[in-house]
């Protein structure tokens, strides 16, 4: 067989088939789309970059946070200030003299602002106010740490704020959006008419996307000049790939974090050179043909041209390509050993693939038989149910958001309006119901949450009574735990009896062998059993998501300590296994009730699920909220040696929730009680 194809089999199980990939790019579009107006209530608009933003799952993969100020628009030149409305606008003027380096401007503050960030980070020279890169992004880390973070974890990194949140970095950039194009990125557009790439139905929506500037990495000397990003255009140009081109930029960020970061002066390169090298690859070499059976001879075009670019110490930015990217950090004597290690990777043929684990991995099993013979087509290798479960994973990934005001859930249900009468996809017909679903939820917690001792008795029943209307509606378009948000709900107003008539509905068929929760199911009985249905009726009827409690709301009770020390600890929401949320509601139901039997079976239940489960049920990740739920529990029953006992077990466990100090008074209290 084709050594090509096996390569290309390979990488499209390690980075993704054609349709994993859409579906990835489609759940995220659909997200940021039905968020957007929301976003701009709040004074600010937002999007996601990086890597995993384009459709990359790997572990190198990031997903960086760009922030801007809704209401200050970017002008190229003084014509275009007649588009906006001032003072509802703030508009800002690009200056890109023969002083700046190409790629950059200087931000001239032609109208004032409203925006104390902006307002503190504006110096004059010669009458004329402009924003400074360095004490914008100074200004924005603070209040970066302030919102987010009370500890050191967040640090500047480039023109980012860096948040170490569970040991991943998370990149938050504040930058500024223009919806023009600059002067300096306008031959781009002829470039691409001429190469034919891409075409001009994409091109023309680069254009309508505008694109940012950055706070660049200044010194007192150059604080004035800030970056030109087109991160938006480039999402744009990453999806214009075929599959072969968008596996051939995969590969090629294995070769560079596996083989060439390996070697020494080599942190020099970055992921961002590689993608400006595939795209200056796709354009202007034409008589590539980029199929599965050519992937290695496109990866070698690639390859090569590093090499040249890294040897002349010129990359051009594929936009501006007068603004060489290799100007500060490809120089000197770590250019010249970084070229030497290049031409050596380079003079050992295509094996210099087989110094990346997992290139090798998928290169060794064709080595040793070559008489394997395998199918490109998709469907050999990833099955429609395979796609349902790599589909849910995906929409349960996103971010969600609360809701802080009736006007935000008005944008929400308009906007979710506005795209029905779109053609959706299936994938992104569900994303779209299930992000209904939690703005359905949280617009239920928003409502409770507004109580206040002066209300009247009717008032308090119609905000109860639109609670649950809106829990109903959400569990119409949620996945099957959802109906636990109506139990806890139900339990909060006394609703007791309605409550139990929610768990008795989910209880039984969360443990089925079917159910989808997280990464686990058995795809065998899932296909038996959900193959006749639509994707819509399988997310609802299949899959099961942990519960999760938000910090600004009041779910129940009893859970309100653990709520308010894990968000003075950075940890703003709870996470809690769907069975075990169900086994806390039933013992409480029943103790309310006055049910004291049942009560006690369901403790027994939990305590049980706790001591024997190895994971699938109650993962060990959320074991301290879990453990703390047993204890709770078994305190309210006035099992006071148990409750002590697990209180103890929740502090032996991964300090996820940071729960120690709500543990502790917990145990105190109960220690108060018995004396």
């Amino acid at each position: 067989m084709c050594l090509s194809d096996f390569v290309y089999i390979g990488l499209c199980r390690e980075v993704g088939s054609p349709t994993e990939v859409r579906i990835r790019r489609e759940v995220m579009d659909t997200e940021e789309v039905l968020k957007r107006p929301v976003n701009i209530l709040r004074g600010f608009d937002r999007m996601t970059s990086g890597s995993k933003r384009e459709g990359f799952r790997l572990i190198t993969s990031d997903e960086d946070s760009m922030f801007w100020p809704a209401d200050h628009k970017i002008i190229c030149d003084l014509s275009q200030i007649n588009l906006y409305h001032i003072p509802q606008h703030t508009v800002i003027l690009m200056e890109c003299d023969d002083g700046m380096p190409p790629g950059f401007t200087r931000l001239n503050l032609m109208s004032p602002s409203n925006n104390s960030k902006i307002f503190f980070s504006c110096v004059v020279i010669n009458a004329t106010v402009y924003i400074s890169s360095t004490l914008f992004r100074d200004n924005h880390l603070q209040l970066f740490k302030t919102i987010n973070v009370s500890d050191t974890s967040v640090f500047p990194h480039g023109p980012c704020s860096t948040d170490l949140f569970q040991d991943l970095g998370i990149d938050t950039v504040f930058c500024f959006q223009s919806f023009h194009w600059p002067t300096s990125a306008l031959p781009w557009i002829q470039r691409c008419c001429k190469q034919g790439w891409p075409d001009q139905n994409v091109v023309s929506d680069m254009i309508r996307g505008g694109f940012h500037v950055v706070p660049f990495r200044s010194t007192p000397e150059n604080e004035l000049e800030w970056r030109i990003s087109f991160s938006r255009a480039e999402q744009k140009l990453v999806s214009s790939m075929n599959h072969c081109q968008f596996l051939c930029y995969g590969l090629f960020n294995f070769f560079l974090n596996e083989v060439i970061k390996s070697q020494p002066n080599a942190s020099i390169l970055c992921s961002y050179f590689i993608k400006t090298i595939v795209f200056w690859v796709v354009q202007t070499n034409t008589s590539l043909s980029w199929t599965p059976e050519n992937i290695l001879s496109c990866f070698w075009v690639c390859l090569k041209l590093l090499i040249y670019m890294v040897h002349t110490g010129y990359c051009p930015n594929f936009f501006i390509p007068q603004d060489n990217m290799f100007r500060v950090k490809v120089t000197g004597s770590a250019q010249t050993s970084l070229f030497s290690q290049l031409y050596d990777l380079y003079s050992k043929g295509m094996s210099c693939l087989l110094f990346s684990k997992t290139i090798r991995s998928f290169l060794s099993r064709v080595m040793l038989n070559r008489t394997l013979r395998i199918c490109t087509e998709e469907s050999s290798f990833i099955s429609s149910h395979e796609l349902d479960i790599k589909f849910f994973g995906e929409l349960l990934e996103i971010h969600k958001s609360n809701i802080e005001s009736v006007a935000e859930f008005e944008a929400y249900m308009k906007q979710m309006q506005n795209m029905i009468r779109k053609r959706l996809s299936k994938y992104q017909t569900v994303s779209l119901q299930y992000i209904t679903s939690d703005v359905l939820r949280n617009t239920a917690m928003y409502l409770q949450s507004r109580k206040n001792r002066s209300q009247t008795r009717n008032r308090v029943f119609y905000r109860d009574y639109k609670g649950c209307k809106l829990l109903k509606q959400s569990c119409k378009f949620g996945c099957l735990s959802d109906i636990l948000y109506l139990a806890m709900y139900y339990y909060k107003i006394g609703r007791y009896e309605d409550s139990l008539s929610c768990l008795h509905k989910v209880r039984g068929e969360i443990p089925l062998p079917y159910i989808v929760y997280r990464d686990q199911v058995n795809l065998d009985v899932y296909k038996h059993y959900m193959e006749r249905y639509t994707l819509g009726t399988k997310f609802r009827r299949a899959v099961v998501r942990d519960i999760v409690l938000y910090s600004v709301y009041t779910y129940i009770d009893e859970l309100v300590l653990e709520q308010d020390i894990s968000k003075k600890h950075c940890r703003p929401l709870l996470v809690i296994p769907p069975l075990v949320m169900s086994h806390m509601l039933f013992i409480l139901n029943h103790q309310r009730l006055g049910d004291t039997v049942t009560s006690q079976q369901s403790l027994q239940d939990l305590q049980t699920l706790l001591l024997y489960d190895n994971g699938t049920h109650a993962s060990h990740r959320f074991r301290d909220i879990s453990w703390q739920i047993l204890g709770i529990c078994q305190q309210i029953c006035v099992d006071y040696s148990g409750s002590l006992q697990s209180y103890q077990y929740s502090l032996q466990q991964i300090p996820f929730h940071k729960l120690q100090k709500a543990t502790l008074l917990r145990i105190h209290s109960l220690l108060s009680d018995t004396i």
